[in-house]
């Protein structure tokens, strides 16, 4: 088991995790990802770490990730463990530039006669340019004799937030709801660098301990905690939760125009650069009609709709399949793709989206005789 004042340097990159008298590596975790078939990492380095998919500009390696981006595969647990740091990553998202990490649950335990028995503050520093996200995040406190502060860093300037949850009775919490009653929870402010939890009880859990001995408090992925009246009991064997973190390229303020003007500008082929909300630097995404990573030197693909029925072929879009009509014929474009009515036939001018037989013209100049 590692000091809890241990820390690992790698590439220059310092990520810290704190906890007072404990610090556990986990021996596994639960990782997602989405099957590529475009190339993710840069050529000739490994791009998956056990079920995951690592995408460039992060990498495993030398020479393999962007400065600040080195990830390790641990392949010493069950399941291999991608780790940024020493903080376990479970996923990547390209598209909104973050990662799903896993992060340490705070606790505040006493015994019978009201004697701290427990208490650690997980905390948690940041490299510019991650954050923590504000807006897939929440700061969630559980118990019944709990006060819970979240404290963090956004530049020079301090942030202090929290919550607390008060009751008396196991039946009084409330049910699938985390709204005070054994459960609070409240939002993050934006571009925070670190953070700090701290838990602590008005009255030592005296008068609840025999339903709830301890509190509990979170920052976590929205959608991925669910409160009940067993929680008390399924937070007291789980030793963390996931949370997404905020990525970008570059550390200062760095609008899209000024970077693209830079010979290390790092959106490549069909890509355009994006000056995303809250954050210092830029992303990249694919272009529409595009797809893959828009970091990686052969830049992002054209989609082939015609090969795939469910984005838009022309069976669902123009000279779709209506009674009456006839189907198109597909011809793929450079990001897009047209619908072709066959021969004989022409696009509906009333709703554009079938082909209608042509009609030969009436002849309207023969000649009328009434007897």
């Amino acid at each position: 088991m590692a000091n809890s004042h241990e820390r690992m340097l790698i590439d220059q990159l310092s990520l810290v995790i704190l906890m007072v008298g404990v610090y556990v590596m986990l021996g596994s975790v639960i990782t997602t990802t989405v099957a590529q078939a475009l190339p993710q990492a840069l050529p000739g380095c490994p791009d998956k770490c056990g079920n995951l998919t690592i995408p460039y500009p992060f990498g495993i390696g030398a020479n393999c990730h962007r400065a600040g981006f080195p990830i390790i595969c641990n392949t010493s647990t069950e399941t291999p463990t991608a780790l940024w740091g020493n903080i376990i990553v479970t996923a990547f998202s390209l598209d909104e530039a973050e990662m799903q990490v896993l992060q340490y649950i705070a606790r505040d335990c006493y015994d019978k006669q009201g004697n701290n028995t427990y208490n650690n503050d997980p905390w948690l520093s940041l490299p510019p340019p991650f954050t923590i996200s504000d807006t897939k995040n929440k700061f969630i406190a559980v118990g019944c004799d709990t006060y819970a502060l979240f404290k963090g860093f956004r530049g020079e300037e301090r942030y202090i937030t929290g919550c607390i949850s008060s009751c008396d009775s196991l039946g009084s919490v409330d049910q699938d709801s985390c709204s005070g009653v054994g459960c609070c929870q409240t939002n993050i402010p934006s571009g925070m660098k670190n953070r700090t939890v701290e838990l602590t009880s008005y009255n030592n859990h005296l008068d609840i301990w025999g339903f709830n001995p301890c509190s509990y408090a979170f920052i976590v992925e929205e959608g991925e905690f669910k409160f009940s009246n067993k929680t008390f009991q399924q937070l007291d064997s789980l030793e963390n939760v996931p949370m997404i973190l905020n990525w970008a390229i570059g550390v200062e303020e760095d609008p899209c125009d000024e970077a693209q003007k830079r010979q290390d500008y790092v959106c490549k082929g069909n890509s355009t650069c994006v000056n995303p909300i809250n954050r210092s630097g830029y992303i990249c995404k694919c272009k529409e009609g595009y797809e893959g990573n828009p970091y990686h030197p052969n830049g992002c693909q054209d989609i082939d709709e015609c090969s795939l029925p469910n984005i838009n072929p022309c069976t669902n879009g123009t000279c779709s399949n209506l009674p009456g009509s006839h189907n198109g014929t597909c011809s793929n474009l450079p990001g897009s793709h047209t619908c072709l009515c066959p021969a004989g036939y022409t696009i509906d001018s009333v709703n554009g989206t079938s082909c209608l037989k042509n009609t030969p013209p009436s002849n309207n100049n023969s000649l009328k005789i009434s007897v």
